[in-house]
């Protein structure tokens, strides 16, 4: 049964943002652990100083009847590319559209110039990304991940999602 939400989107402050997506990685009391971004996987591409100045963060949260029912945050990782970093969404408001919305609402946060979003998807929510336009990055194959010894998981995958469309990533020459 799909049901249509009136949601609305903010983005939030970094510690509400910490408290709410704590519980997709086990952090409930803990959250204070819970970095901005992380560069795991060397997905980065700054370092030093640009990491300050140039790496930019959006927590996000979606509301339904004013209660905050999910998180999800984004970043740069270099001057194209963007990264979801966590979706959470309350038990009984999954499968609703929430997590795609979020997602979408982020992305809509950034310029066109970022033309690709990357996200890790554990090996359960795979299609579920698949169906949101997001394939696997190719080259890069399921991995072992560090929550993999407290949640039952085969391992995440780094996926990736165009968002130029051919139509917008090439320009009308002038004469046309």
């Amino acid at each position: 049964m799909s049901m249509q939400l009136d949601l609305t989107f903010d983005v939030i402050p970094f510690a509400d943002w910490r408290a709410g997506i704590a519980p997709l990685w086990n952090m409930e009391g803990r959250e204070s652990r819970i970095a901005m971004a992380i560069n795991g996987h060397g997905h980065l591409r700054y370092a030093g100083r640009e990491l300050m100045q140039r790496v930019l963060f959006f927590p996000v949260a979606a509301a339904w009847r004013g209660q905050r029912i999910g998180w999800t945050s984004m970043f740069n990782v270099s001057d194209e590319a963007l990264r979801v970093r966590g979706i959470y969404v309350l038990p009984e408001m999954r499968s609703l559209g929430v997590g795609r919305q979020m997602v979408a609402f982020a992305e809509s946060l950034w310029p066109a110039c970022f033309g690709r979003t990357l996200m890790y998807a554990r090996a359960s929510n795979i299609e579920r990304y698949r169906r949101w336009g997001f394939v696997a990055a190719p080259g890069h194959a399921l991995r072992a991940f560090e929550l993999e010894r407290t949640i039952d998981e085969a391992g995440v995958q780094l996926m990736v999602r165009e968002r130029r469309t051919m139509a917008t990533a090439i320009a009308p020459a002038a004469s046309d």
